[in-house]
């Protein structure tokens, strides 16, 4: 067991098959290779990808569907690639691939759902990528009015 220290979750033991891998990192953030998933049972269904190198760094997420629940998963050839697939042998959404929205949470503000770069992890091999979704979805998709109410 290895452990990884956190400011928001304290230390958390982890196995290495656990470590979600993002051989490109995340936008902004390329040198981050290496994050763990949370799930907070009191915080379902949001998700904590939680840098294993950075203590600090720590993004928070919904599964795609919760967001948006039509959401469509379009990935080019490049992603399609770095996750293991071919165009034709598209993953599924739920099945094969987890999908994850970054959100963007400031006070007084809405809440943002980045829908154009989703976080797309391979369930099997537990590799991920940020994709980019282009001329669909927006990186800013409001998703909590200020008062915490859904606009979605």
């Amino acid at each position: 067991m290895f452990t990884c220290k956190t400011r928001f979750h304290g230390q958390i033991s982890y196995r290495p098959q656990d470590v979600l891998e993002l051989s490109t990192g995340l936008f902004g953030f390329n040198n981050e290779t290496e994050f763990l998933l949370l799930e907070v049972p009191s915080s379902k269904p949001i998700v904590f990808v939680q840098s294993v190198r950075s203590p600090n760094l720590c993004f928070i997420s919904l599964p795609v569907q919760i967001v948006d629940s039509d959401y469509q998963l379009e990935l080019n050839g490049d992603d399609l690639q770095a996750l293991g697939y071919s165009a034709t042998s598209r993953p599924r959404l739920g099945r094969d691939v987890l999908c994850l929205a970054l959100l963007t949470i400031r006070a007084k503000e809405a809440t943002h759902a980045n829908l154009q770069a989703p976080l797309v992890i391979d369930i099997r091999t537990h590799r991920g990528i940020q994709a980019m979704v282009v001329n669909r979805y927006s990186h800013r998709h409001p998703f909590l009015a200020p008062e915490g109410q859904l606009v979605c």
